[in-house]
C-alpha cells in the first residue's frame, strides 16, 4: 500500500509538470483538487494508518452494493439537475441568475483543466466535504441536519472565487442534497458519481452553447 501510494504520488507529479505548469491560471483546478484529496485522507486517517482513510470516507463499497449504488447515483444526478433548474428559475425571477460569470471562467480553462473539473475535482470535493467534514461534524454535534448545513455552507464558501451569487446558492443546496444521499446510502459513491456527471454536463452545455 505504501509503495503504491508513493508511485501514484510520483505519477501525479509528472502529470502536474506536463499538463498543469505552475503559474498557469488553469492549473489551480488540478492543484486544489489534489489538496482536497490529500487533506481528506490525512484528516480521516489514524496515524500512521493511512490505509483506513478510504473506509472512513465511505469509498470502499462491497461488490453486491454496486448495482444499488449506481441506481442511487442516477437518482442523485436527476435530483441535482431538477434542483438546479428550480433554483435557476427562482434566481432568474429575482434577477440573481448571474451564471454568465461562471460560464466565462469555465471557458477560460484549458482542456486538461476541464477534464479535471469533472473527474478529480468532484472526487476531491466529495471526499473532503461529504466524506470527511459532513460525517465529522455529525459525530461531534450528534445532528446530521447541523452537519449538512455547516458542511454545505463551507462547501459553498469555496465557490466564492466565481464571484457569482447564483453559484454560491446552488452550491449550498447541492451540498445539502449530496449530504442526504451520502447519509441515505452510507456511501460516497452516489455523491461522487452525480457530482462528476453534473459537472460534465455543465461543461458540455457551456462549451456547446458558447
Amino acid at each position: 500500500m505504501r509503495l503504491a501510494t508513493i508511485l501514484i504520488f510520483l505519477l501525479l507529479i509528472l502529470i502536474a509538470f506536463a499538463f498543469f505548469p505552475i503559474g498557469n491560471p488553469s492549473s489551480s483546478v488540478f492543484y486544489i483538487s489534489l489538496l482536497f484529496i490529500a487533506v481528506a485522507l490525512a484528516l480521516s486517517s489514524s496515524p500512521p494508518k493511512l490505509a483506513k482513510s478510504p473506509s472512513f470516507l465511505l469509498l470502499t463499497p462491497k461488490k453486491k452494493e454496486l448495482p444499488s449504488l449506481l441506481g442511487w447515483s442516477a437518482l442523485a444526478l436527476v435530483a441535482s439537475s431538477i434542483l438546479t433548474a428550480a433554483l435557476s428559475l427562482i434566481l432568474s425571477y429575482f434577477g440573481l441568475l448571474d451564471t454568465a460569470i461562471v460560464q466565462s471562467k469555465m471557458l477560460s480553462l484549458s482542456l486538461p483543466a476541464l477534464i479535471v473539473a469533472f473527474t478529480l475535482a468532484p472526487l476531491g470535493e466529495e471526499m473532503l466535504f461529504r466524506g470527511y467534514l459532513f460525517r465529522k461534524i455529525a459525530d461531534k454535534t450528534k445532528s446530521y441536519l447541523a452537519a449538512a448545513l455547516l458542511s454545505s455552507l463551507i462547501f459553498a464558501a469555496f465557490h466564492l472565487s466565481y464571484s457569482s451569487v447564483a453559484e454560491l446558492i446552488v452550491a449550498f443546496f447541492i451540498g445539502l442534497l449530496f449530504c442526504y444521499f451520502t447519509r441515505r446510502t452510507a456511501s460516497l459513491v452516489p455523491a461522487i458519481a452525480a457530482h462528476a456527471s453534473f459537472n460534465f454536463l455543465s461543461i458540455f452545455f457551456a462549451v456547446w452553447f458558447a
